[in-house]
């Protein structure tokens, strides 16, 4: 990959030796997003997010092999200007199943619960539920509000059901405090908290790391001042599942509640990881483009029965010394459903001249109105390794079959997909900024949940249902009915969920 290249997306694994038993052995250099069940954020989508002092920021990725873990990277875009000095402390955490991304029920957080439908919960003492803090192990006498009572700092806040402690069990660094302090001249780089003096941490493959930065209000200015911000480089997180990256609002967040609590963010941080990988791992996957050409991106609805173009870069390295080399490569998608028969065909690979290296790229076929395309990426290599990027999806044309006017009204675009599991979206469309009331009813008639409720723009907008009840507990096979209210106007639609 090229330099400019390697410049926009800014994310590898550093890499040392280990001295000891393991002196033959090197660690390689990786993309740690570019690989199976982890972040996959693409090139074309480099951001920068800001935090204020007291905030609390968290990336969680999977590791793709057994690996010692011994410092990590902060990629800073821009430094504070209001005069201070502050400095940002870097820890790592074991999240296992009882964390972020797992909720209580043991289940992955699901697909729609980011930004306002995001809220997770905080920690608080237990005779006081108005003092928030980031993990229910930052102070003594802790518990957990996963905001489900509607009481305490977050009562108002969209919550995710059945919410958990993010974090889990601190293993990084096993002694003081690491540290990463603004120089003086306020200076941009790449800044390595190195973990090495204390030792390193062990992780398996497929184990969960979580890394959480905190804005360290000691020698920082004014959390209100925008000029105490700190960005550091970041990407899109919204086709991601889970979603990586999480955020505790330690200054007065700005979210619905305009409380403090975490929140699932549709952007996650560029950190860097500085690994010994002691196993063989899966090729890594960089989805290079996706569009309608190879030049062209993707709209926002893709055009009826036109194809989707898919690029992507592909490599091996085997760390511990196996044979080196992408076996095949797949494509693959599911029409309406995340239990639709998949599609699967072969990726060809082509010389690009552009970037100077082999990419692998196929057409996704082209569907009719109101189809929802779920595809990702696989790839296997010589020694039978595989690695699956995260599930995308696109909505082709319009959601119904027939021509459309311009939005206007309040109407009814029906739920896609429809039989569902596990998930559907409700689509409607609404003439002016209004109060909106979104019910769901079982076949007899009795209310199972109270969808949404407040107020909405005027356009075109969709919200998902999981097919679980009020109290987050899954329903049975069968038929619904969902109601929207709004200025005494009702609209109503059937549904089949199928478990």
């Amino acid at each position: 990959m090229n330099n400019i290249i390697t410049c926009l997306i800014m994310v590898f694994f550093l890499f040392q030796s280990l001295s000891g038993n393991h002196s033959e052995r090197s660690a390689t250099s990786l993309e740690s997003r570019g690989m199976a069940d982890t972040l996959s954020i693409g090139l074309d989508d480099t951001v920068n997010i800001g935090f204020a002092p007291g905030d609390v920021m968290l990336e969680v990725f999977q590791a793709p092999g057994d690996l010692s873990l011994h410092g990590v990277g902060l990629d800073i875009f821009q430094w504070n200007t209001d005069g201070s000095t502050p400095s940002l402390k870097v820890e790592v955490f074991r999240p296992g199943t009882v964390g972020y991304p797992y909720l209580s029920t043991g289940d992955m957080y699901e697909l729609g619960a980011m930004d306002e439908n995001g809220w997770i919960g905080y920690a608080h003492p237990g005779d006081n539920d108005s003092i928030s803090h980031p993990d229910i192990n930052s102070a003594t006498g802790l518990t957990w509000n996963s905001f489900s009572n509607e009481t305490g700092t977050c009562a108002s806040a969209t919550e995710v059901m059945n919410g958990q402690p993010v974090l889990g069990p601190k293993v990084l660094p096993t002694g003081d405090d690491v540290l990463v302090t603004r120089p003086a001249d306020g200076s941009t780089d790449l800044f390595l908290a190195d973990f090495s003096s204390g030792g390193s941490t062990q992780f398996s493959e497929g184990e969960n790391i979580a890394v959480a930065i905190t804005y360290m209000p000691d020698d920082a200015g004014d959390p209100e001042n925008e000029n105490s911000v700190i960005h550091l480089n970041a990407g899109d997180a919204s086709n991601l599942y889970p979603a990586p990256g999480l955020k505790y609002y330690g200054s007065g967040c700005s979210g619905p509640s305009g409380e403090h609590g975490w929140h699932i963010m549709s952007s996650t941080w560029k950190f860097q990881y500085a690994v010994t990988i002691w196993s063989d791992i899966g090729p890594t996957i960089d989805i290079y483009h996706v569009g309608m050409s190879s030049t062209t991106g993707l709209p926002e609805s893709v055009p009826p029965w036109e194809e989707v173009n898919v690029f992507a870069i592909v490599n091996d390295s085997n760390p511990a010394g196996g044979d080196e080399g992408v076996e095949i490569v797949g494509l693959h998608w599911q029409r309406n459903s995340l239990t639709a028969d998949t599609n699967s065909i072969a990726m060809s690979e082509l010389y690009n001249l552009v970037i100077q290296q082999y990419v692998y790229h196929k057409k996704i076929e082209g569907y009719g109105n109101g189809t929802i395309i779920y595809w990702w990426i696989s790839a296997q290599d010589v020694e039978g390794n595989i690695s699956t990027t995260n599930k995308r999806s696109y909505i082709i044309g319009t959601l119904s079959t027939e021509d459309e006017m311009a939005p206007s009204g309040f109407s009814l675009g029906g739920n896609y997909p429809n039989p569902f599991n596990p998930v559907t979206n409700i689509y409607y469309t609404i003439d002016s900024f209004s109060e909106l009331n979104i019910t769901i009813y079982d076949v007899l008639g009795k209310q199972v949940r109270n969808l949404f409720q407040g107020k909405v723009g005027p356009g075109n907008h969709s919200i998902y249902w999981n097919g679980k009840d009020q109290a987050g507990a899954g329903l049975p096979t069968g038929v619904y009915f969902y109601r929207l209210e709004s200025k005494g106007r009702y609209l109503f639609g059937k549904m089949m969920l199928l478990q």
